[in-house]
């Protein structure tokens, strides 16, 4: 059973193989053109920025969810994995209605002498829609480190004097290293995989290209090597992942928690962090109903 699963995994990429042969000494015109290299700092550029702008936002929603006084944190952390049910066309498609030329929010803000929107299309278009459907995935692997985390590291900073800043920079953030580079890994590769937000978007990835050149050509050859280009770019990211777990050890210390982790309190900062989730709720609804 497992030889059947893995040769109909290995089935497209023999295809791909096959069919990137018959390109002969071409292949490496086409391995090395320019078109090629602009094509792959593109879709680095954009997955590297998504994968960041990610974690900016989930850590945050993370810590605020399992480590703080928040009211109603369950709820909040349900509906901030909503993104994950959204598919990234529609996002997009409902991005642009929203933000983009002649949309709702430009009509509201004709009468205020608003005649036109920064432009939504090419990077900041794709970053943008592509870390607000991805971040999910940083914040359920930061959320299960955090509630998992010993909590003995952090009581013992804090007895030494660090207050509750200074014990998330130099405690609790080294021990979800590798928590986010789990969940960095899967937004890197749904940005890799991603079609449907870079084509509203009209920005040129790999997956945008092939399927233009798919479509254009008669010889497919073309399209097979740079498909196998994305694969390879995809075994790279992997092994980086692979590398980054295999110091989890060094980053995590013993895993499971000793007692209730630290628990604490927003003070005046209560009410904003819960006007920031309403806000965000609000956001979220207006994209999947």
């Amino acid at each position: 059973m497992g030889a059947l699963v893995a040769s109909l995994l290995l089935l497209p990429i023999g295809y791909l193989l096959l069919r990137a042969s018959e390109a002969g000494d071409s292949i490496w015109n086409i391995l090395f053109s320019a078109r090629t290299a602009r094509v792959l700092l593109k879709t680095v550029y954009l997955a590297v920025a998504v994968t960041l702008g990610s974690a900016l936002v989930a850590v945050p929603i993370a810590w605020l969810t399992v480590r703080t006084d928040l009211p109603m944190r369950r709820l909040w952390a349900i509906l901030t994995t909503l993104p994950l049910v959204v598919p990234s066309y529609v996002g997009a498609y409902l991005f642009i209605s929203v933000l983009g030329p002649r949309g709702i929010l430009q009509q509201w803000l004709e009468p205020f002498g608003v005649k036109q929107l920064p432009k939504l299309y090419g990077f900041p278009g794709a970053f943008l829609v592509l870390t607000l459907l991805s971040f999910p995935y940083i914040l359920t692997t930061t959320r299960a480190a955090l509630m998992r985390m010993n909590p003995v590291l952090e009581e013992a900073s804090r007895n030494l004097g660090n207050g509750p800043w200074s014990t998330f920079w130099r405690v609790t953030l080294p021990q979800l290293r590798p928590g986010l580079a789990a969940g960095g890994l899967l937004v890197a590769l749904y940005v890799l995989r991603d079609f449907g937000a870079v084509s509203f978007m009209r920005y040129s990835t790999f997956t945008r290209v092939l399927y233009i050149q798919y479509q254009s050509s008669f010889d497919r050859t073309g399209a097979a090597v740079l498909a196998l280009v994305l694969i390879l770019l995809t075994l790279f990211v992997l092994l980086i992942e692979i590398r980054t777990r295999g110091r989890a050890s060094y980053y995590g210390g013993h895993v499971g928690a000793v007692g209730n982790p630290i628990q604490i309190k927003l003070g005046h900062w209560r009410w904003p962090s819960l006007f920031f989730f309403y806000r965000y709720c609000g956001l979220i609804a207006s994209i999947t109903c």
